[in-house]
């Protein structure tokens, strides 16, 4: 359960992010990728590795 968490530049290729609670994490510049992030759950105040909010 990553709630909140701040995950600005961590690195998660390879991280099997299955099932993975990210609502309203901050990933801005995570390393990261678009299929982990489908695997993972997240909402609207989850910000994306680009810097912006949203579910798209």
């Amino acid at each position: 359960d990553l709630r909140g968490a701040d995950l600005s530049c961590a690195y998660l290729n390879n991280a099997n992010l299955r099932g993975a609670n990210l609502c309203g994490a901050n990933l801005t510049a995570a390393k990261i990728t678009e299929e982990q992030l489908a695997l993972a759950k997240t909402n609207w105040m989850t910000v994306r590795p680009n810097g912006k909010r949203g579910l798209l």
